[in-house]
């Protein structure tokens, strides 16, 4: 177990990442964790391009705008998230030709946290 019961940091050290500081991929034990995944993320003016595509077979994930906007098609269906919003996309759900406007920052949480449940178009 461990002595020290917390941990402070700061999300720019994770920008390597993705913004991706807490889940099974930590370093840190103290910010490990198979339950959830977490990410601060500044997506800034953002294009959507083929790469957006994406699904999970397991997990839920779940974007808070924090600020500015996103856009974005989930099933096909056209959504627009401005700060203070979010979306939740459930085991299956596609993402795709996600874009953003300028200083669009999101909280991203996955949950549970399982290495490789990201699944992308091939070309």
């Amino acid at each position: 177990m461990h002595d020290k019961k917390y941990f402070v940091g700061k999300v720019s050290d994770y920008s390597k990442k993705k913004g991706w500081f807490f889940g099974y991929f930590a370093n840190e034990d103290l910010l490990r964790s198979d339950l959830v995944e977490v990410a601060y993320q500044d997506v800034s003016n953002k294009k959507s391009s083929a790469d957006d595509w994406h699904y999970h077979k397991k997990c839920v994930e779940i974007c808070i705008v924090t600020s500015g906007s996103a856009s974005l098609k989930i099933n096909g269906k056209e959504f627009t998230v401005e700060e203070g919003g979010f979306w939740a996309t459930y085991p299956e759900s596609v993402v795709e030709d996600f874009s953003t406007t300028k200083d669009t920052k999101l909280i991203v949480i996955k949950a549970p946290s399982i290495p490789d449940d990201k699944f992308t178009k091939t070309l």
